[in-house]
């Protein structure tokens, strides 16, 4: 009778490192694979004005990006202080979009995404802001959440936008397509 196995399997052993090391690469990528989702918080994400005649690529909802999206949520509601969401929405011929809701959401330390919300509407150069406080870590990162979709001639998009924890300023613009 062989003397029972006292150590794990080399096989195995080689197995779990192997799924480790895929699994940690794919969350070291999060932000250019699986959820859609881009890093909006840096600096260098800041939106430059576009050349007249210039066309803009239309915003495509990414996954996740409807993730506690409610169509009811209030105007105008203070989200705390230390994070500036901000961006400019805009046509496809690049024109700013006047007086376009823009709805807002994130965790943060002092509430989840399903409260802490907001929608604004758009100033006349196509700009909108919310100060929130910082976003925290909902499974496994940081992120903001930005819509259009209300029922008006622009179709809608769901973004979902990663963020570090540091972070102060998101920019996050929006390229809006008609319904039609």
């Amino acid at each position: 009778m062989p003397a029972p196995r006292t150590r794990p399997h080399p096989v195995a052993v080689t197995a779990v490192l192997l799924l480790v090391a895929m699994i940690a690469a794919l969350l070291w990528r999060s932000d250019e694979s699986g959820t859609g989702a881009r890093d909006v918080g840096s600096v260098s994400d800041l939106p430059v004005a576009a050349a007249p005649g210039t066309a803009c690529a239309p915003s495509i909802t990414n996954p996740g990006g409807r993730n506690n999206y409610r169509a009811d949520a209030p105007y105008d509601v203070p989200l705390g202080r230390g994070l500036v969401i901000t961006g400019v929405v805009r046509d496809t011929a690049c024109r700013p979009l006047p007086g376009v809701p823009v709805q807002v959401w994130l965790q943060t330390a002092g509430g989840s995404e399903r409260e802490n919300r907001t929608t604004v509407l758009t100033g006349p150069d196509g700009r909108y802001r919310v100060d929130s406080d910082p976003a925290v870590a909902q499974f496994g990162e940081p992120n903001v959440h930005v819509a259009h979709d209300v029922d008006d001639p622009w179709r809608s998009v769901f973004l979902r936008n990663v963020i570090d924890s540091a972070d102060t300023l998101a920019v996050v613009d929006l390229t809006l397509v008609p319904r039609s």
